[in-house]
Parts: structure tokens; sequence; C-alpha cells
């Protein structure tokens, strides 16, 4: 019976000794025999490791052929997240932008607001001063209106003192007169 080395098996099949070797470990393929720190294996063994590297490598060009078609899909959705990336930084820049001039749109106003509110207290002041001086104005008017009403209240009452000292100087007058009368009609 005909002993075949790992390096003879991987000679047969084309794939390198380590392949060879790491395949013999993950299937527990015993051995037959071992030659000077050589392992050997026999025809059966040696055919169940080619069927099942060949088989392997089968499974391996259709899992290389299934990741390269991964590949291309996960390619097509990585192209399509990338644009869709991208459209989104625009979309966040262009935000940024509308942001940035709503801010300084509301900076604006809120320096209209305080001239408005400036306006209005200095419109407030003007119209408490020009109420001031249109009370200062009219309180002379109003004082010398009550001094002219006292002065011809006291006016009245001193031509009604006269009128009725005119009344009694006529009334005495008026007496003397008669009495006068009466006494040159008696003489």
């Amino acid at each position: 019976m005909k002993l075949y080395s790992m390096k003879d098996i991987a000679e047969e099949i084309g794939k390198d000794k380590s392949n060879v070797y790491r395949y013999i470990k993950k299937n527990n393929i015993a051995h037959n025999d071992v030659k000077e720190r050589t392992l050997l294996f026999n025809a059966t063994q040696k055919n169940t490791i080619i069927k099942g590297m060949s088989s392997n490598s089968n499974d391996h060009v259709a899992a290389v052929a299934q990741h390269d078609q991964h590949n291309e899909h996960h390619s097509e959705a990585d192209n399509n997240a990338y644009q869709i990336i991208a459209a989104m930084q625009d979309n966040i820049k262009n935000l940024k932008e509308q942001n940035a001039l709503l801010a300084k749109q509301l900076e604006s106003k809120d320096k209209q607001l305080d001239e408005a509110q400036k306006l209005i207290d200095q419109q407030q002041q003007l119209n408490l001063s020009t109420q001031r001086l249109l009370t200062q104005h009219n309180e002379p008017q109003v004082v010398k209106q009550q001094t002219q009403t006292k002065q011809k209240s006291t006016a009245q009452v001193q031509q009604s003192g006269e009128n009725s000292n005119d009344q009694k100087n006529l009334q005495r007058r008026g007496s003397l007169s008669a009495s006068l009368i009466i006494k040159r009609r008696e003489f």
C-alpha cells in the first residue's frame, strides 16, 4: 500500500501545502503513518482530502462568485448610500443657510422692536411734557379768571353799595328838599 504526504496531495490538486494541512485539521482526517515528521495518508484518505478540497474549491469558487455578486450589490447599495448622504449633506447645508438667514432676520426684527420701543417711550415723554406745559399755561388763565371773577363781584358789591349810598343820599336830599319846600311854604 502506497502512502502519500501532504506535499504529494497538494501538488496533485494544485494547492498550497498549508491549505491541505488546514483542511485536514478542520475535518479531523487521521493520518496513517508519520515518517521523519511527515504525515502520511493512504489512498482512501488522499481521495477524501482531494474530493473534499475539490468540492471545497468549487464551493470556494461559488463563494467567491457569490461574494463578488454580493460586493456588486453592496457597491450599488454603497453608491446609493453615498448619493443619499450627499443629498442629505446638501440639505443640511441649505438648512444651515436658511437658519443663518432667519437668525439675521430675527436679529433685525429685535433691533426694530427696540427702536420702536424707544420711539414709544419718547412719544410718551413728549405727551407728558406737553400736558404739563398745557396745565401750567391753563393754570394762570384759571387763576386770572378766578381773580377777575372776584374783582367783578367785589366791584359789583361796591357799586351796589355806592348805588345804595346814592339812593340814600337822594332820599336824604329828597327829604331835605321836601322839608325845605314845606318850610318855605310856611314862610
